[in-house]
């Protein structure tokens, strides 16, 4: 009995514990700081501090030591918001200073900052420097598990970050334009907020409002960003016209091409966003890494081609929309070969296919109702086949006009649940293959986040030679917080 009622005042401390929520006023100030890892500007003197962080990982509350404390500030202007954090480190010489890519969080220390300018518990847009001055950004789809899961790399903003090592720790200093982040027009504004830093050398994580990782998701557990008034959402216009031309030459035969085409980016309020390619050249796409696949199944690459990459969270949901698969290798590709004759060799046989266009609607309503609607187009693609004996060259069809559409409805509440329907359709011209599949997703909790269902039901059919073929896959899950977890799930 003793027993059951310590577990139950911990239960109840820890509870209570979890909705003491921090707060930190933001400061308006006429002149911003200037960027460059230093903190004597005039912005930061009279600005409110955020303090006392508590663990994330591995522990679950404990204080920070206090010479490894840290303090963040946060002023903003007409234009964009900006933070600085002096993380103190005891011995700074040591601070591991590994090299990455943007996006690649390695073995590094590192100041994460989550805003959620809706604040509704669910959808953070983070900002992460490391202390090599790397940047990273994502979007977060409020998941359950670890620090990194959950988050959606491929998105990218344009903001500016600074650091400097001193012999009391490290400094961050950041700028985030609002052009950055998605936000009512409402004169009184209370943003969700944390902070997060990682001490590699420790293997710790520190937040600054408390993260309970035994119940909900951390998301949730956001402290209040107020302050903030008389600011408007920007105008979030970019046209992009643009014009190549090559030339290519091999084994005496030469070829002149031209392609224009365009992109424009349109934000036709402060929650949904418009997107539209034409003929899109994506020649500065960064190459991916090359990966060993001895598995069943096909290797996913993140998606780098910038007309994808907003809205990701919504188009993400279920799994069922891979974006690489769009401009992929034509259907016919291997068919071409095996219907040569013996006479006849391949003189040009494309291993992707050109999008033609594509359109893009996506964002959030204020009531917590997601839209994404996406429609491309891609071209006919032909392999050209040249008889050896009468020099004539033939085309043969390796992927006919297709055409690519998905909608998502995503209602979220409570903070911690939310309710889904996503639909995928394929459909090409003539007799090739076809396809639909539909999903219904739900991940709900109740207001303590004790409970939790979770669960999907996904049908597809494919239509290929006249026949159609159809499959289900569904999963079911009950979960009590801090007991076992009881599941049950089916799939075909």
């Amino acid at each position: 009995m003793k027993y059951s009622l310590t577990i139950f005042c911990l239960f109840i401390f820890l509870h209570s514990y979890s909705q003491n929520k921090k707060s930190i006023t933001a400061s308006r100030v006429s002149n911003p700081p200037i960027i460059d890892g230093t903190l004597d500007d005039g912005a930061w003197e009279n600005a409110e501090e955020a303090t006392n962080f508590v663990m994330y990982d591995p522990g679950n509350g404990t204080k920070e030591p206090t010479d490894r404390k840290s303090i963040v500030k946060v002023v903003y202007t007409n234009q964009a918001i900006y933070f600085s954090a002096y993380l103190f480190d005891d011995k700074p010489n040591e601070i591991p200073l590994q090299f990455g890519d943007r996006d690649e969080v390695g073995q590094v220390d590192y100041f994460q900052v989550n805003i959620n300018p809706n604040n509704d518990g669910q959808n953070d847009t983070e900002f992460i420097v490391m202390a090599t001055g790397v940047q990273a950004d994502a979007k977060s789809n409020a998941s359950r598990g670890g620090n990194f899961r959950g988050k959606d790399f491929s998105w990218s903003a344009v903001w500016y970050s600074k650091v400097r090592v001193t012999d009391k720790g490290w400094i961050v200093e950041m700028e985030i334009p609002y052009s950055a982040l998605r936000f009512s027009n409402t004169k009184v504004q209370t943003w969700g907020i944390n902070f997060q830093r990682k001490m590699h050398k420790h293997n710790e994580i520190y937040s600054w409002n408390y993260i309970d990782k035994s119940k909900g998701k951390y998301t949730q557990y956001a402290g209040n960003l107020d302050g903030i008034s008389n600011i408007k959402p920007p105008t979030r216009l970019n046209f992009s016209p643009y014009a190549t031309s090559s030339y290519t030459t091999h084994n005496g035969d030469s070829e002149f091409t031209n392609n224009v085409g365009l992109d424009l980016k349109y934000g036709i309020n402060e929650s949904f966003t418009l997107d539209v390619t034409l003929i899109p050249d994506f020649g500065q796409t960064a190459f991916d890494n090359q990966v060993l696949n001895l598995g069943p199944f096909e290797q996913r690459y993140s998606e780098k081609r910038a007309f994808f990459t907003e809205g990701t969270e919504l188009f993400s949901k279920g799994r069922l929309f891979y974006s690489r698969r769009i401009g992929n290798t034509p259907v016919g590709f291997y068919d071409v070969e095996d219907n040569l004759d013996s006479n006849e060799e391949i003189i040009d046989n494309p291993s992707k296919v050109n999008m033609l266009n594509a359109i893009k609607l996506s964002g959030r309503t204020k009531k917590g109702l997601g839209i994404g609607i996406f429609n491309a187009i891609t071209e006919k693609t032909y392999a050209e086949i040249k008889n050896t004996t009468t020099e004539e060259i033939r085309k043969e069809v390796t992927e006919p006009i297709t055409n690519y559409s998905v909608l998502v409805l995503d209602q979220q509440f409570n903070k911690n649940s939310s309710v889904s329907f996503v639909n995928t359709n394929v459909l090409r011209n003539g007799s090739y293959r076809d396809s639909n599949v539909s999903a219904l997703l739900f991940d709900i909790s109740d207001k303590e986040s004790k409970y939790n269902v979770s669960g999907s039901y996904k049908i597809s059919n494919v239509l290929e030679s006249g026949e159609n073929t159809q499959g289900y896959s569904s999963f079911f899950k009950l979960a009590k917080t801090l007991t076992k977890s009881f599941v049950f799930g089916s799939s075909k």
